[in-house]
């Protein structure tokens, strides 16, 4: 099964509240090993590595919550 992994970031800063956005962090095609049960259960410390890895996401934001979605995913806007 495809499986994407998307996480929902916020900024930090006050007044940013409700600024909220989504971000395909992996999937299938990237990760071919991910499974829906090691993207429920293994996916919190692969998300810090990967937040405190990216040129923007690594200050000033944090991770609200993620998800894993069976299939391809496009992302909304503004989660």
């Amino acid at each position: 099964m495809f499986v994407t992994v998307v996480a929902v970031l916020c900024r930090l800063s006050a007044a940013s509240s409700g600024s909220c956005i989504e971000e395909i962090v992996t999937d299938s095609n990237m990760t071919p090993e991910i499974s829906m049960m090691q993207c429920a259960i293994g996916a919190q410390a692969p998300l810090a590595k990967w937040m405190g890895e990216h040129p923007i996401y690594h200050a000033n934001w944090r991770l609200d919550r993620y998800k894993c979605v069976p299939g391809h995913y496009e992302i909304k806007g503004h989660a």
